[in-house]
């Protein structure tokens, strides 16, 4: 999967309690993420690691300098059938 400069990009992984989103980012230069994904995993011997660096994967990638955070609000607005809207500021 090729990201182009300047594209505005959240990164997502996981389901149920392993979930993760992170962004919005903007690409700062063209990369391939499936090879960046690939070098990163292939350092894991054990399945289970991989949720471990995938949830990993956008700091690096923020680190390296392909992707720049943009700022934005980051407001929840409830779970499990109850409304309940927050704000508040994930860092990586």
């Amino acid at each position: 999967m090729l990201l182009k400069k300047g594209e505005v990009v959240t990164v997502v992984s996981g389901i149920f309690e392993s979930y993760s989103r992170e962004g919005p980012f903007v690409a700062t230069q063209d990369f391939d993420l499936d090879t960046f994904v690939a070098k990163a995993v292939s350092a894991v011997t054990e399945a289970w690691e991989v949720t471990g660096v995938l949830w990993e994967v956008p700091r690096m990638l923020v680190v390296q300098g392909f992707l720049a955070e943009l700022p934005c609000r980051r407001i929840h607005l409830g779970a499990l059938g109850d409304v309940e809207l927050t704000e508040g500021k994930k860092d990586l």
